[in-house]
């Protein structure tokens, strides 16, 4: 994948549809920030998640595991992601 091809703007703009303002802003921010990562070597996607998901359950005070758990519980379903924010990062 081309991550410098991807104009965020259609996501930003969906994240911000979505939620309270700070907390979209936060998203946006995280997203940027992960396409930063991605432009610079997309491998380093999947350290970045390992990483935060430590950092968070280090201040949590529980396990890498936990966290990814509790996300994915509160993330969008499958079938809105293909349908709504998937098409969004081509």
């Amino acid at each position: 994948m081309d991550w410098r091809a991807v104009d965020p703007a259609p996501l930003f703009a969906a994240i911000r549809e979505r939620g309270p303002s700070a907390d979209a802003e936060r998203a946006v921010w995280a997203f940027d920030q992960a396409l930063v990562a991605a432009r610079i070597d997309g491998d380093l996607l999947d350290h970045l998640l390992v990483a935060c998901a430590c950092l968070v359950a280090h201040r949590e005070g529980t396990s890498p595991r936990w966290v990814l758990e509790q996300t994915f519980r509160r993330s969008v379903s499958d079938a809105e992601w293909e349908r709504r924010y998937a098409p969004l990062l081509v």
